[in-house]
C-alpha cells in the first residue's frame, strides 16, 4: 500500500516560524476533524501511518514585506530561533485559535452571529489590494510591476521576479517530486497562493522534459485540496507559467485525480468561486477525474490589537483547516486504500 503523504503549502503575507505554522496547521486539521466528527480519520492523521510535509516560504516573504512596508517589518517582532530571522509572533495566532476553536460549527448561522460582533477591517484592506493586483494582471495580459508590487509585494515578487518564483516553486518541488517518485499517495493542500505555486509546479512536471521521469511513473497526486483560491480569476491565470501557451500546451495534464476546491463566504482572494467550469477546459483525458466546488463558512477571528475588537478574517489559512466540510474531505481521503 501506497504511503499517505500529506503535503500542505501556505499563502502569502508575513509569517511566524517554520515550526509555529506547522503546530497551527496540525492542530487546526485535527479541530476540523473533531468538528466533522471523523474520529478515525483523526486517529489516521495523528499515527505514523501519514507522512506530514509543510512547504514554508515564509523567510521569503517576511524579507520581501519588511522591505516594502516599515508597517509590516514592524510586526516581526520575534527571533526564529532555528533561522535567526525575524518573524511573526505566534502568540496572538494561538489567541485566535483559541477564540475560534470555541465554536461547535463553522455555518452560515454561525458566521452571521459572528460577523454581529467582529469587524472585517482587515479583510477590507486586503480586498483593496486583490482589487488592484487582479487589475494589475489582467490589464492587457501584460504585468504591471509597479501597481503589483505596490498592491502585494511578495506575490508581486513571486510573479515578475524569476529567481524569487524559482526559489519558491523550489521549496514544493523538494518535497513533491520525490513523493511522487516514491509512489506516495498524496494529498496537496494549497491555501491562497499557495494554489498558484502547486499549479506552476503541476504544470512544469507535466510539460517539461527535466521531469520526463517523473510523468513516466504515471502517480498523480491523488488529491489536490485547494482553499482560498485564485486560480479562477483571469487575471491570474494568464500570468502562471502556462499562461503564455497555447491551449495544448496548458494545464498540469495527467498530474492530479481528483480536485476539490472550498471557497469561503466573503473570501475576497477566491473571488472567482467556482473553479469547475474553467478548468473542465482541459483536455478530457488529462484532466482530474472529478473537479467539485463548496461553499463554506470560515469563522476565524481574532482580537485585534490595534482597535480592540474582534475581527473577521474569512481567508485565514488555519480557519479554513478547521471547518469541518474541509477536513471531511481530507477524512474521506486519510480512509481510502
Amino acid at each position: 500500500m501506497s504511503k499517505k503523504h500529506l503535503v500542505l503549502i501556505h499563502g502569502r503575507a508575513i509569517k511566524p516560524s517554520r515550526d509555529a505554522m506547522i503546530d497551527l496547521s496540525r492542530r487546526a486539521i485535527g479541530s476540523g476533524l473533531a468538528r466533522a466528527n471523523r474520529g478515525a480519520a483523526k486517529t489516521i492523521f495523528e499515527s505514523d501511518e501519514v507522512k506530514f510535509s509543510f512547504c514554508y516560504f515564509g523567510d521569503i516573504s517576511n524579507a520581501i514585506l519588511a522591505e516594502k512596508s516599515k508597517t509590516e517589518a514592524a510586526k516581526l517582532t520575534e527571533t526564529d530561533p532555528e533561522t535567526g530571522r525575524k518573524v511573526f509572533p505566534a502568540e496572538p495566532l494561538q489567541e485566535a485559535f483559541a477564540l475560534t476553536d470555541r465554536l461547535k460549527t463553522f455555518d452560515k448561522r454561525t458566521y452571521t452571529e459572528l460577523l454581529k460582533n467582529a469587524d472585517d477591517l482587515r479583510m477590507l484592506d486586503d480586498a483593496s489590494d486583490m482589487v488592484s493586483l487582479i487589475g494589475s494582471l489582467f490589464t492587457g495580459g501584460i504585468l504591471n510591476k509597479w501597481a503589483i508590487d505596490k498592491a502585494t509585494a511578495d506575490l508581486g515578487a513571486y510573479l515578475t521576479s524569476h529567481a524569487i518564483g524559482s526559489e519558491i516553486r523550489g521549496r514544493l518541488g523538494e518535497i513533491l517530486a520525490p513523493a511522487l517518485a516514491a509512489g506516495d499517495d498524496i494529498c496537496l493542500v494549497a491555501h491562497s497562493m499557495g494554489c498558484m505555486i502547486s499549479y506552476d509546479v503541476l504544470w512544469k512536471y507535466a510539460h517539461t522534459s527535466e521531469y520526463a521521469a517523473l510523468r513516466d511513473k504515471k502517480n498523480p497526486v491523488s488529491l489536490w485540496l485547494t482553499i482560498g483560491n485564485p486560480l479562477g480569476e483571469d487575471g491570474v491565470r494568464r500570468n502562471l507559467l502556462d499562461g503564455r501557451y497555447v491551449e495544448a500546451e496548458k494545464y498540469p495534464l495527467h498530474l492530479v485525480t481528483e480536485w476539490s476546491n472550498f471557497y469561503a463566504q466573503d473570501d475576497f482572494v477566491a473571488h472567482v468561486e467556482k473553479i469547475a467550469p474553467i478548468y473542465r477546459k482541459m483536455p478530457a483525458a488529462g484532466r482530474p477525474k472529478s473537479i467539485t466546488d463548496t461553499q463554506i463558512f470560515n469563522c476565524w477571528h481574532y482580537q485585534d490589537v490595534k482597535h480592540g475588537r474582534l475581527t473577521s478574517n474569512p481567508h485565514d489559512l488555519y480557519g479554513y483547516l478547521m471547518h469541518q466540510a474541509v477536513a471531511g474531505r481530507l477524512a474521506d481521503w486519510l480512509e481510502t486504500g
